[in-house]
């Protein structure tokens, strides 16, 4: 499974082009529309209890991308449970109380001792230095007996066994800061067995092996940030450029946080934001559209809503000036470089990701020219905008060549942002930008899984229209914007730097 997400740029284009482009596949305006609006291609659709589905039949394979998300990520964690949302993403895989148990009534009392030992453990641990650790030791082991007494009833990644006995396919799960998204692709005669499947973890999910997962979620922070110099760089760099907001953390959570969950405090979680009306199921394929609504109202609609969760009222305070840090570490250099920007909700969102493509993405682009083909500076150079749901970020990040310094780098990069401040592009240039916007995106749509993705991680972020409207809103994009956009967010006062310096400079 994927076990967190990095941010990742959407490309897109107007969808009045989608006429005039043959793809072989009937594509259709994201506009706005009513249910009963039969030329449009996502039919939006809402149970009472508040669960959302965007359904959107596409005849040409017999397969239908199946996607359920629920409006959960870091950001609706705080300091002591960072990482709850990848953790539960773990836990919604150990099964219900018909999968992945042979007995789940036996099991029950082995968890609740499992549970009663833990808390004890946990909290003499947080006595410090003052902590018994005859009694830690006493209480691991008994703890580890208990497990071993209830992996007699557990049937292993029983959930993904039934999917691919059934033909599924790409079953995966992935974490981010705004939502948590569990995808798979079934033939399109399995749709039922979906319905069955997901409806029951959410109805009815238990959280078996808690304990044991928790250390599997601790080694793959040790494996992915604390021991590896580009995550920790990373992490290092999010709680530079965020002081306030949750995206100051990674989606895995800070390791303190990890060794501390218990599994009532992941249950809460859970009953809070993992609620019909806090979710949005996806499906794209070949189906038909009320058999579907059927469906989903016979295995989702019995299940009860939960109160709204809290909003996130934490907003990043303006910056006043150029923040650093240095990361010292026995590795190559390298560097990330930042600049607050906006929300996927932002008119000037789509201008920053037409900047994107000026500056970043690409062989034509202007930093891989420069740095990469003509000075030959970088082994690798990259940028993107952020669409979040919350104010983000525009980032570049870059690895020098040997005998290439860290400051020529960064002084190579501002040069180049400083021309989008200073000069009015080219017509001809955000042209080319346009088009690269318009190919990507419609290479996209060849993917169900990749339109089901799209329609989930922005109907979680702002509403799925957002999607249309972004791609029309790019081509809208002038040369005055982009350097007005430049000129209000790519300044040096809201800008964090953050370098990652070899241990012996010698060396690099």
């Amino acid at each position: 499974m994927i076990r967190s997400s990095a941010q990742v740029s959407i490309l897109g284009f107007t969808i009045r082009s989608l006429c005039v482009i043959s793809t072989g596949l009937s594509i259709l305006p994201f506009s706005a529309h009513s249910e009963t609006d039969s030329s449009l291609p996502v039919v939006e659709y809402k149970l009472e209890n508040g669960l959302t589905a965007l359904l959107l039949e596409r005849h040409h394979s017999p397969t239908v991308a199946c996607q359920i998300a629920f409006k959960v990520g870091s950001n609706n964690e705080r300091p002591g449970v960072t990482g709850s949302a990848h953790m539960l993403e773990h836990m919604m895989f150990k099964g219900t109380h018909t999968i992945g148990t042979r007995d789940h009534e036996a099991e029950i009392p082995i968890m609740e001792k499992i549970d009663k030992l833990a808390n004890q453990l946990l909290d003499e641990r947080l006595k410090g230095e003052a902590a018994n650790q005859e009694k830690i030791a006493k209480w691991e082991t008994e703890i580890e007996s208990l497990q071993e007494e209830q992996r007699e009833f557990i049937v292993g990644e029983e959930l993904v066994s039934l999917y691919k006995k059934q033909g599924g396919t790409g079953l995966n799960a992935y974490t981010s800061n705004d939502y948590t998204n569990y995808i798979c692709k079934l033939p399109a005669n399995k749709l039922e067995l979906w319905c069955w499947l997901e409806s029951d973890r959410i109805a009815n999910p238990v959280f078996r092996e808690f304990y044991a997962e928790k250390e599997v979620v601790h080694e793959e922070r040790r494996m992915r940030i604390d021991t590896d110099p580009d995550g920790s760089l990373w992490e290092l760099f999010n709680s530079t450029l965020f002081n306030a907001h949750p995206y100051s953390w990674l989606t895995i959570g800070w390791p303190s946080d990890i060794e501390n969950y218990r599994r009532e405090t992941m249950e809460e979680f859970f009953k809070l934001y993992y609620a019909p009306n806090n979710a949005v199921i996806v499906w794209v394929g070949d189906f038909d559209t009320e058999e579907a609504k059927q469906l989903l109202e016979k295995y989702f609609g019995s299940i009860p809503s939960q109160p709204t969760p809290p909003p996130i009222v934490t907003r990043e305070p303006e910056q006043m000036g150029e923040r650093r840090a240095t990361l010292v570490y026995d590795a190559n250099p390298s560097i990330y470089m930042g600049w607050h920007t906006v929300a996927i909700s932002d008119p000037d969102l789509p201008v920053l990701e037409v900047i994107e493509g000026i500056l970043s993405s690409g062989r034509t682009c202007r930093l891989y020219k420069r740095m990469r083909d003509k000075e030959q500076m970088v082994s690798s150079v990259m940028g993107y905008s952020m669409r979040s749901e919350y104010p983000g970020a525009f980032i570049i990040g870059a690895e020098p060549l040997e005998g290439v310094s860290i400051e020529t780098i960064e002084e190579t990069i501002r040069e180049e942002v400083g021309k989008l401040r200073a000069e009015t592009v080219d017509e001809w240039e955000i042209q080319r930008v346009k088009n690269k916007l318009q190919s990507d995106f419609v290479q996209k749509l060849e993917s169900n899984y990749v339109l089901a993705r799209d329609l989930a991680e922005h109907e979680c972020k702002s509403g799925w229209r957002m999607l249309g409207k972004i791609d029309e809103a790019v081509q809208q994009v002038t040369a005055e914007d982009v350097q007005r956009v430049a000129k209000k967010y790519m300044v040096d006062t809201n800008l964090s730097v953050v370098v990652l310096e070899p241990k012996d400079k010698d060396a690099s």
